[in-house]
């Protein structure tokens, strides 16, 4: 049977305080430091992963604002390429509008002096011909001088100039 030795049960009471006292001045101390530092790596960890995160969401809506940034430089030199191409364009048809005016008023100029220079070579020869029909019908020659100055006052007299 079992014996109860109360100065056993007394050592051993101290005995376990003693080492409790002991492991807790010597091993616990430490432990409980190793623990505290290790929950602290932890916590900077954990404190680094958050910064890193708020780190990549603020690099995200930056490089978010520079694209949208780049677009709308993208957009702005698109429409000024197309104003500028727009005026050019304009410009171009302006100038051939221009060219075709002056090229069709000089034309209209050589037209109207080919037409006087055509009409003064028929009145010249229509002078030539009346000149030699009044030379048969009078059967006598009158000289060249005095027969163009008579036409050219008939062709006065009647309104037709050279």
């Amino acid at each position: 049977m079992l014996e109860f030795d109360i100065w056993t049960i007394l050592f051993s009471v101290i005995n376990i305080l003693v080492l409790f006292f002991f492991l807790k001045k010597f091993l616990f101390g430490r432990v409980n430091a190793m623990l505290e530092k290790r929950a602290q790596l932890v916590q900077a960890d954990l404190d680094q992963a958050k910064q890193n995160v708020a780190d990549a969401e603020q690099l995200k809506s930056d490089y978010a604002t520079a694209l949208q940034t780049a677009k709308d430089e993208a957009r702005q030199i698109v429409a000024t390429a197309e104003a500028n191409a727009d005026a050019q364009g304009k410009e171009i048809v302006a100038q051939a509008q221009q060219q075709a005016e002056s090229i069709l008023t000089q034309a209209q100029k050589e037209s109207e002096q080919e037409r006087m220079r055509a009409l003064e070579n028929v009145q010249s020869e229509i002078a030539d011909l009346a000149l030699a029909a009044a030379s048969k019908i009078m059967d006598q020659q009158v000289d060249d001088d005095t027969n163009r100055a008579m036409v050219d006052a008939f062709l006065a007299e009647e309104g037709v100039s050279k």
